[in-house]
């Protein structure tokens, strides 16, 4: 068994994009890309549960089931957002364009906004 151990990965081609063969060898993936840019576990009251969290500046409460997490560093494009989790029976993620934070809105089981207890939010795109 060969151990291979290194500090930095830099594309041939390009310096910060490196493809990935899947699976079955047919399909690639960016690296680059494919990477968590941003990932937190909070209330949607704006508290974060636990210190586990990366790429995130602070939380906005909105109000009822309605908060903002606020990156760290902008992203590229406003439309770079993907996968969320509550403890809701509901949640999305707002439409909301903006580079700089990722809004979300839970709802409970009549379709009222209701603030969650635990909330996840974790975001793929290009960083700025």
């Amino acid at each position: 068994m060969s151990t291979l151990l290194l500090n930095t990965l830099t594309g041939k081609t390009s310096a910060g994009s490196i493809v990935v063969t899947g699976e079955g060898g047919s399909t690639t993936t960016n690296m680059q890309q494919g990477l968590a840019k941003c990932f937190c576990h909070y209330t949607t009251a704006g508290t974060f549960v636990n210190n586990s969290s990366f790429n995130t500046a602070s939380l906005t409460d909105g109000g009822a089931g309605d908060c903002r997490v606020n990156f760290t560093n902008a992203f590229n494009a406003t439309n770079g957002y993907s996968g969320a989790r509550s403890s809701n029976a509901f949640h999305i993620l707002d439409s909301e364009d903006n580079t700089a934070y990722v809004k979300t809105i839970t709802y409970n089981s009549s379709n009222a906004a209701e603030d969650a207890s635990r909330t996840q939010v974790t975001v793929h795109g290009d960083l700025a």
